[in-house]
């Protein structure tokens, strides 16, 4: 049991964390949000030293710069509630009355971006003999917020992250989520960025986290200038897919922490790719954080463990609440093509590539061309990597067989150039760069992106930071979209022989524990061959311990999976769950080519 005293010492130096730059604490030093004790005046805003949590400052509101228009920030003055309607008195003059709900935005938050400290953590990963005594590096990870349009107060955080591993989250940042869009089909000619108007603000908070060294976030070390200390730090202990779902979860607390009018929302993951993967373990990491400190997982981090538990007993009022309390705020995940199932999801996909549904017969037929199957040419071969393998062949990309063969490259090098301009990121994060602790060239003294200084182009080569913000040393970036040291370290040896590279199958075990919990929407496309959802019934279903069938039912967009009797036998018997499956004429990418079905299907959802 964590003591109230803890509790309240974990969150306060969580707050810390979040304004590890040179703030002492949130409230007094570097202003923020009000206590409890402090409201503000109608019209007043507060702000931070990470970034403005002004609606009417920022980025847009600087004058004229390429792509730059005006402010799509919260809306400032929402007038006097509707008395004459069924609400309940407002709390504030920031409150309107719709449908006999009363929807306030009294902590007045503004768009904001900045860094979370990361410390140094030693943890064991892995099982028996194979579990290791590991430590993380401490890191600053960089996270962009832009509050609801309406009703920020209680309205859900959803807290997108891209994949790889190793990618970063400037795909959902830029590509028809937030407020801003540098999709190419949205932007006029000439301009970087244009108004959205699919954004998610309608829906809720919006909260963007990079991981370690991708993105806007970086390692620190003592003297990043030898090589030899970067490639130690460079190593299966900073990353991993545990130590960086460990990541993700003290980034969202402290970012949690640090606004107290958030602390107690709803929480909606939103994870595309490999985020999947990151999702199901963040999820179980909230749901079950005493299993992160008795030995019951692949990780143990006490301190982790610690801090979660302080997280619940603070906002729940209640010593160790379980999983179904829990999931009151954790309870709510959106997977876009989420790759989460390890080999068991390939192995499940080149099946469906076998059948007589296989979207290669549509390719071939749109080719002009015969594709053989595996069973076809009767010879030894992997069914999933030879349908990939003949997309790629005949000009394809597997992410989207309609596309060229350069689609991903293509999208990687659009997000490189937009968020490597200082104008287009600005946009995208509502602040300007000045607010944001920690991203200068003058604070960043300890950072490292990669081993080898010759890993990415030099940032005068690609973008414009350096003229606004200064040179960086040539092991150090601005942005970094794809982080290719990274992705080695998750699919290394090491992680494989502790069992956590992300082809491992017990991450599809997590996911159908979390799915006991969790209400989930996948989303479903033929176009994209590399995560195929119309076979992860498939991968499902071959969890037989734990699952008897999974029944797809096109009519109403949904898959139901039935438990087996036996599965989790510590628990209440589970029956059945249904995840919501829509469907979408879309590519790995479904922000990008479905941008309002996509918003519409998770608001139906919801």
């Amino acid at each position: 049991m964590v003591s109230a005293a803890t509790a309240s010492a974990v969150l306060a130096r969580a707050r810390a964390r979040v304004l590890g730059l040179g703030c002492a604490l949130w409230l007094v030093a570097c202003g923020g949000e009000p206590g409890a004790d402090e409201a503000l005046e109608p019209g007043q805003s507060s702000d931070d030293e990470f970034g403005s949590e002004d609606g009417q400052s920022g980025a847009e509101s600087e004058g004229e710069g390429e792509g730059e228009s005006e402010s799509d920030g919260p809306i400032a003055d929402l007038g006097q509630p509707d008395v004459g309607s069924p609400c309940p008195p407002a709390p504030c003059e920031a409150c309107v009355c719709e449908a006999g709900e009363l929807l306030c935005d009294c902590a007045g938050l503004g768009p904001e971006a900045g860094f979370v400290a990361l410390e140094a953590v030693a943890y064991t990963l892995g099982e028996g003999e194979q579990a290791q005594a590991l430590e993380t590096t401490d890191a600053r990870s960089f996270y962009s917020f832009w509050p609801a349009a309406l009703g920020s107060d209680d309205r859900p955080l959803f807290v997108f992250f891209n994949g790889g591993p190793g990618v970063s989250s400037g795909m959902l940042l830029g590509l028809n989520v937030g407020p801003r869009t540098f999709d190419p089909a949205a932007v006029e000619p000439g301009l970087s960025h244009a108004a959205n108007p699919a954004s998610w603000t309608s829906l809720g908070n919006l909260l963007w986290i990079d991981a370690r060294n991708t993105g806007f976030g970086y390692g620190l070390l003592d003297d990043p200038s030898e090589a030899a200390a970067r490639g130690a730090a460079m190593s299966v202990g900073s990353f991993n897919a545990y130590a960086d779902a460990g990541d993700f979860v003290r980034v969202l607390l402290r970012f949690l922490a640090a606004h107290p009018s958030l602390e107690d929302n709803p929480v909606v993951l939103v994870a595309e790719s490999y985020g999947g993967t990151r999702a199901q373990i963040m999820l179980d990491m909230l749901l079950y954080p005493g299993a992160y400190a008795d030995a019951s997982r692949r990780m143990i981090d006490p301190a982790l463990s610690a801090e979660i538990q302080a997280h619940h007993e603070l906002v729940l009022g209640a010593d160790e609440p379980g999983p179904q309390m829990i999931a009151a705020q954790f309870g709510r995940q959106v997977l876009i093509q989420p790759a989460m199932t390890g080999k068991t999801q390939k192995i499940a996909a080149g099946e469906y590539f076998e059948g007589p549904d296989s979207p290669l017969l549509a390719l071939a037929d749109d080719l002009g061309v015969v594709y053989q199957s595996c069973a076809e040419l009767m010879e030894a071969c992997s069914p999933y990597d030879h349908a990939l393998d003949f997309a790629s062949a005949h000009g394809r990309s597997p992410y989207d067989y309609r596309s060229p063969a350069s689609w991903l490259n293509d999208l990687f090098a659009l997000v490189n150039l937009r968020l490597n301009d200082a104008e287009t990121a600005q946009a995208m994060f509502g602040v300007t760069a000045e607010e944001i602790v920690g991203l200068d060239a003058g604070a960043r003294a300890q950072a490292w992106r990669a081993i080898s200084a010759a890993a990415f182009p030099a940032d005068a080569d690609i973008g414009s930071w350096p003229a606004s913000l200064g040179e960086l040393e040539s092991w150090d970036r601005y942005f970094v979209p794809f982080h290719h040291e990274v992705l080695s370290r998750f699919n290394g040896a090491a992680a494989k022989n502790m069992g956590v590279n992300p082809d491992d199958e017990h991450f599809g075990e997590l996911f159908l524990s979390n799915l006991r919990w969790v209400d989930t929407m996948i989303t479903v496309t033929d176009y994209d061959l590399v995560v195929h959802t119309p076979a992860m019934p498939l991968a499902l279903a071959a969890y037989v311990e734990l699952v008897s069938s999974v029944d797809v039912d096109e009519l109403q967009s949904r898959w139901i999976v039935e438990y087996a009797a036996a599965a989790f036998p510590d628990d209440p018997p589970v029956g059945s769950r249904e995840v919501a499956a829509p469907r979408f004429e879309a590519s790995h990418a479904v922000s990008l080519d479905a941008p309002a079905q996509l918003r519409d299907a998770v608001e139906a959802w919801l």
